[in-house]
């Protein structure tokens, strides 16, 4: 498979947990030599509010008059597609703004305030009781991600399951152009993606058949 001008090298005698690890270390590689970060924030949120346009109009038209949408969002951290701007977006459009925070050993959705706690890996979380809300879109961080929508995360798999509990959130991968590959190694119980907005295209895997 190929990125641009760096090649990640398939082993076919590789299990799928194998497979996810070497990927996983190559797209770390990766991801540390990218550059233009900030031209490609601008273009990522303008990207973003296309499609969050007419996902949310029809959203909205679902719920009902006077409603607003609830958006679950990673708070990015290190390298990962920066996000504040796009939160900071999103409140602007009235909003309801949630983020990730583990506890009890699971995924937990917590309105953003002001008010934020450091866990253990330095990865921002909101400070709050888990909210029992149904999110409308989820927005999702990955090291790696193909055209049919397969995600590849940090191993965890705490987004998976809070997805499979929350299948009616609209799940939207938020990435560099770069980290889309030909093919990642995917499970029966990944969650693939319902959109993929990078810097430079918005992409639909499911609308593809």
């Amino acid at each position: 498979m190929n990125t641009n001008k760096f090649a990640f090298v398939e082993t076919p005698s590789l299990s799928v947990e194998e497979s996810k690890k070497r990927l996983r270390d190559y797209a770390k590689q990766r991801r540390a030599q990218n550059e233009n970060r900030d031209i490609k924030e601008e273009c990522l949120v303008k990207n973003f509010f296309k499609l969050y346009a007419a996902v949310g109009e029809e959203i909205l038209q679902n719920k009902g008059a006077g409603t607003r949408l609830n958006v679950f969002t990673y708070l990015s951290y290190s390298l990962e597609a920066p996000t504040d701007k796009l939160i900071d977006g999103l409140a602007l459009q009235g909003a309801r703004i949630y983020a990730p925070r583990i506890g009890n050993g699971e995924l937990q959705a917590v309105e953003c305030g002001e008010d934020f706690s450091v866990n253990a890996y330095g990865i921002r979380e909101p400070i709050g009781n888990p909210s029992q809300e149904e999110m409308d879109i989820a927005i999702l961080p990955l090291l790696a991600v193909d055209e049919r929508g397969n995600r590849l995360g940090y191993g965890g798999g705490y987004y998976d399951k809070y997805l499979k509990k929350h299948p009616q959130a609209v799940r939207i991968g938020y990435c560099y152009d770069f980290q889309i590959y030909s093919n990642v190694p995917f499970q029966e119980w990944d969650m693939r993606l319902d959109y993929i907005v990078t810097e430079r295209r918005i992409l639909a895997p499911k609308r593809k058949g």
